[in-house]
């Protein structure tokens, strides 16, 4: 494997950040308008990270419009000043789950694309790096998802998912070796490292 794929995502305090809060403050107050630009501020991160925690593109669409009818009707309960996303993501990992509950079947592990530019190598690597986190428990994957890719801190990441922060931090560091021994049957380079 030549490179290693590091995806982190810090926390929001740009102006962009600033104008969201204002957004919120207005819906809040009634403004459908602004409603609506918070909806779409948004709408994409959080498939994104639906995507990520059921590794099924259809789901996390359809997770996506349940997060953002939850949002639109309870954005009165969001704290300004608090992490946004925070709580969003805590509404997103509420929604995966009830989705587990209600689908009752396996989850495919991955979803290939027909389109322009498609990189088989990449396509590989994907689908491989999607198999190994297919094996982590549910609750690994959460951790692991909230810290290695979100970049939250752990004790935000167990607020999220309400537990403890060496929990999280525990479940983490088993899923990335979960993650690591999987892959280094296709990269022999991970299973040097421990």
């Amino acid at each position: 494997m030549s490179g290693v794929l590091t995806i982190a995502t810090n926390h929001d305090t740009s102006p962009a950040s600033s104008r969201l809060e204002e957004w919120i403050q207005a819906a809040v107050e009634g403004d459908r308008a602004a409603l609506e630009e918070v909806l779409m501020a948004v709408e994409r991160r959080i498939f994104t990270f639906a995507w990520r925690l059921s590794g099924d593109r259809e789901a996390a669409e359809d997770i996506t419009q349940e997060v953002l009818l939850k949002i639109a009707s309870h954005l009165n309960r969001y704290r300004p000043g608090s992490n946004l996303w925070a709580w969003i993501h805590r509404i997103v990992v509420n929604q995966v789950h009830d989705y587990r509950r209600g689908a009752r079947r396996e989850w495919p592990l991955e979803e290939k694309a027909n389109a322009p530019g498609y990189q088989p190598e990449l396509e590989q690597r994907l689908s491989r790096l999607q198999q190994a986190l297919g094996v982590l428990t549910k609750k690994e994957r959460e951790a692991l998802i909230l810290l290695d890719v979100e970049g939250y801190t752990s004790r935000e990441a167990a607020a999220i998912v309400g537990s403890l922060a060496i929990t999280v931090r525990t479940r983490a560091a088993h899923a990335r070796r979960k993650v690591r021994q999987y892959l280094s049957r296709y990269y022999a380079e991970l299973g040097e490292q421990t």
